[in-house]
């Protein structure tokens, strides 16, 4: 391999490095051939509006379901329900490093050590979930990870979430 090879290696191993992962579970037993309509469940009390966020999910799972032959209709018509929401879960990080210096004899010593600085990472989960609406019973689900911050501008978050929803549903329907 040339030069320039080594070097990109390095590269596109920090890029998939920061790519996150989807994770799908799915009933074995569900019958997912039968499934033709869709419908998003209800949004809860005291929450009637759509957020921008929750528009943009939408927005991409209409197309993603669409793309797979499923058309949107109303709740109670619909073969199943889809719910989502975004789980916000915080991670410590730390950088930098920590030194001691310590001083001993025998069985006594005296040390001092510094701890390095950490900080909190507020990060989003989105869950997306396909229930049946008969008995509200859960038959798949997928779970991602991707980096979406305030700052980010109204196309970028758009991107992201169409991206993330475009690799969960990449296999749906599960293969029976």
């Amino acid at each position: 391999m040339k030069r320039t090879g080594w070097l990109m290696m390095p590269m596109l191993l920090v890029l998939l490095s920061g790519c996150a992962s989807v994770v799908i579970d799915y009933d074995q037993q569900a019958r997912f051939g039968q499934y033709d309509t869709y419908a998003f469940m209800p949004r809860e009390e005291g929450k009637e509006y759509l957020s921008l966020d929750a528009a943009r999910i939408e927005r991409s799972l209409n197309r993603e379901l669409g793309a797979r032959g499923m058309r949107s209709t109303l709740p109670e018509e619909a073969d199943i329900l889809v719910r989502y929401d975004i789980e916000t879960e915080i991670r410590n990080e730390s950088s930098g490093f920590s030194y001691g210096l310590g001083y001993g004899r025998g069985a006594y010593g005296l040390g001092v050590v510094t701890a390095p600085d950490s900080y909190q990472i507020r990060e989003g989960k989105l869950v997306v979930e396909f229930v049946r609406p008969d008995d509200k019973q859960a038959i798949w689900r997928g779970a991602g990870r991707r980096n979406l911050t305030e700052e980010m501008k109204p196309e970028a978050r758009q991107a992201l979430i169409d991206k993330l929803i475009t690799d969960m549903l990449v296999e749906f329907p599960p293969a029976s």
